[in-house]
């Protein structure tokens, strides 16, 4: 029986969203195309009727993953200043826990997105320009002087404090990453 186009459309989400998933948690070169469909409930062999490379798909991943972050940063932000906007933000994503920065391309797959193709290097950097963006327009409320140049620093500092701390051995090690992080990148509140 021939799948209709809206359930053609749900099963092509529900794929993205299950890539998403396992591509952040496990990396590029330890998902294979078998693991996705085999946890989006399918057989390896219908992949191709919803994608045209392993490439494409990893793209399509890293796009929801970053509109799932940018919503997730704008909720943080709802209906605060653009100081508690910042500082909630920045707690959000330097959160131990993780769940914010879990689904940031960058922070989960940076050493391996630099080999990845020039279309997925495009998605994510796409994200991380939004992300850049964000902080900005929150900065630049503040009156900080090149808002767009304070922004980028504080979106790599994040980023690379996540990814180091999720190297740490010890969780005191990973914390005072976290920790260190947070007070350089809330330097603005500084008056």
């Amino acid at each position: 029986m021939k799948k209709s186009k809206v359930e053609t459309v749900e099963t092509r989400r529900k794929l993205v969203d299950t890539a998403s998933k396992l591509l952040l948690s496990r990396g590029l070169a330890t998902t294979s195309i078998g693991d996705v469909m085999s946890a989006g409930g399918m057989t390896q062999g219908g992949f191709y009727r919803h994608f045209a490379s392993k490439e494409k798909l990893v793209a399509e991943a890293n796009d929801a993953a970053s509109a799932q972050l940018q919503a997730a940063l704008a909720a943080a932000a709802l209906d605060k200043s653009p100081r508690a906007a910042l500082d909630a933000v920045v707690a959000l994503y330097l959160d131990p826990a993780g769940e914010l920065s879990a689904l940031c391309s960058l922070a989960g797959l940076g050493s391996e997105l630099r080999h990845a193709d020039g279309e997925i290097r495009s998605v994510v950097m796409q994200g991380h320009a939004r992300m850049v963006d964000f902080i900005a327009g929150r900065l630049q409320a503040l009156g900080v002087p090149d808002h767009g140049g304070v922004a980028s620093a504080m979106v790599s500092t994040m980023v690379g404090a996540v990814t180091i701390a999720r190297l740490a051995v010890e969780p005191a090690t990973a914390q005072a990453i976290l920790d260190n992080a947070r007070k350089l990148v809330t330097a603005h509140n500084k008056d």
